[in-house]
């Protein structure tokens, strides 16, 4: 009997036999224990058993495929070494067939006397075919070491400078500067040359761009696309002036009445300004109703607009306003700048570029402009003259009579004559 039909009895016999020992019911719990074991172990032997039967069936099958490879290779060598030999036997019987050349010649798209010769000539050669007969000529070019390379390059650039007859090869770059209109030649092609910009003649079509700079209602690209600094890096440093109210709400006092009120509140100390921030006092500031009213609904103007088309660059704040100015009218700050007096009697002294308008004519710019001293009758009290305060020489023919207008004021005294006599 084996070890497991012995421990099976055991148990039997120990489950029919009714005991109440400890000792019994301690060994009838591993008795149990190991029966488990023992069936654990028999298990796992036919498990170890099951996987050493499929790697040995696995082996022969491999074993048998590199014998099937073995073989198909030896009958692929036969096969080609048939057919060398079969190669071989018809090279020997094959006949001989002569050699033909064939010399592919490319038709000449362009001829030199066109114009685009010279600009697609480069590209064409690119695409040509080489010349057979150049190939054959061809000596190869032996091995070069560095220091002959440098000798070479120095004998290359004293043979450049003796040749200045021959011509320099023009890039892409300069044959399209050489084809580019000048600013002049533009100028006199469009119907708008005050529009014309000095880089406008690299554009690919000039005179469009041209057309459309002058078109109307057109806004022009900022001035700084071409600069290479950012955009108002120049401002840096410059203080910002402080925001002024405008005239109608400075009319109403209210500035005047908030600096009297900062000038009390920096008298107060700190405890009364604390006291007034818990309970402030209202009604510092009273304006009168009328006043506002007036001066929002009846004096209030409209604040200075750029128009369609006017871009702010840099700098502009800073340029003179010339639609305030008027041509012939002389600021007191010009007078003081000229050396000129300021005063009741500044109209009574001619400015220093009187005399040079006399020798030369009015300007073309300003053609119905009314100068005294040149078109205009000179102020009363005021001398002709190149003394100190002189208004020049009048400019008169040979005859005594204006060139370029009432110099003399003739023509306001007969009019001021005929008038009287007419309401006579």
């Amino acid at each position: 009997m084996t070890d497991k039909s012995i421990l099976v009895t055991q148990l039997q016999q120990s489950h029919s036999t009714e005991s109440v020992n400890p000792d019994i019911e301690r060994l009838q719990s591993t008795q149990a224990s190991r029966l488990q074991e023992i069936q654990f172990i028999e298990d796992e032997k036919k498990r170890i058993q099951s996987k050493i039967e499929a790697i040995a069936l696995g082996q022969q099958e491999q074993n048998n495929t590199i014998i099937h490879d073995n073989t198909s290779y030896k009958k692929q060598k036969k096969r080609r070494k048939k057919k060398r030999v079969k190669g071989e036997e018809t090279k020997q019987f094959k006949p001989e067939v002569p050699e033909v050349d064939i010399e592919y010649i490319s038709e000449p798209i362009l001829t030199p006397r066109d114009p685009l010769f010279y600009t697609y000539h480069k590209i064409f050669q690119h695409f040509k075919l080489p010349d057979p007969r150049i190939q054959e000529t061809a000596i190869p070019v032996p091995e070069v070491k560095k220091h002959e390379i440098a000798r070479d390059v120095m004998i290359e650039e004293d043979s450049d400078e003796d040749r200045e007859g021959e011509k320099p090869k023009l890039s892409k770059k300069k044959i399209r500067k050489m084809n580019r209109l000048t600013v002049a030649e533009l100028k006199q092609l469009v119907d708008r040359p005050d529009v014309v910009e000095m880089h406008d003649v690299t554009a690919q079509d000039p005179r469009l761009l041209v057309y459309l700079k002058s078109y109307r209602n057109t806004v022009p690209v900022p001035r700084h696309w071409c600069f290479k600094r950012k955009y108002l890096q120049g401002k840096r440093g410059i203080e910002k002036p402080p925001f002024n109210l405008p005239a109608f709400i400075k009319a109403t006092g209210i500035q005047e009445m908030r600096q009297v009120l900062q000038e009390k509140d920096d008298i107060k100390s700190l405890k009364s300004k604390a006291r007034e921030k818990v309970r402030p006092k209202l009604g510092k500031m009273t304006i009168e109703y009328q006043k506002l009213h007036d001066a929002f609904f009846k004096w209030q103007t409209k604040p200075y607009m750029t128009i369609h088309g006017d871009l702010y660059y840099e700098g502009k704040e800073f340029e003179t306003q010339l639609r305030e100015k008027k041509p012939g009218e002389l600021s007191d700050e010009l007078r003081q700048a000229l050396s000129m007096p300021t005063g009741h009697d500044k109209h009574k002294c001619p400015p220093p570029w009187l005399i040079a308008m006399q020798r030369y004519g009015p300007p073309p710019a300003y053609p119905n402009l009314k100068i005294p001293g040149l078109n205009a009758p000179i102020p009363e009290g005021a001398l002709f003259g190149y003394h100190l305060g002189g208004w020049g020489k009048p400019p008169v023919d040979e005859y005594g009579r204006a060139l370029y207008g009432d110099v003399f004021g003739t023509q306001q005294q007969n009019m001021c004559v005929s008038s009287i006599i007419s309401n006579l």
